[in-house]
């Protein structure tokens, strides 16, 4: 069995590749796909009770260490 965090990211890859089947097929792209998720992690985080300026800082977070994680010789601001 794999470990918790090849089973995270296998979750996340799933995510991210229904997000772009989605986008491509309403004439989106990768970047409408990307949006729709980011947006999706802030609507979830929001219908939670949080507090919208929070849960856009935390997908910022999130989406570097994603980045960081995926990429680790990727630059990231």
């Amino acid at each position: 069995m794999a470990d918790e965090a090849t089973i995270t990211k296998r979750r996340i890859e799933a995510c991210a590749m229904q997000a772009q089947l989605n986008a491509n097929n309403h004439g989106g792209g990768n970047a409408t796909a990307a949006a729709d998720l980011m947006c999706a992690f802030v609507l979830t985080a929001v219908k939670s009770g949080a507090d919208p300026e929070r849960a856009r800082s935390a997908m910022w977070e999130h989406a570097k260490a994603c980045v960081a994680d995926f990429w680790p010789d990727a630059k990231i601001n």
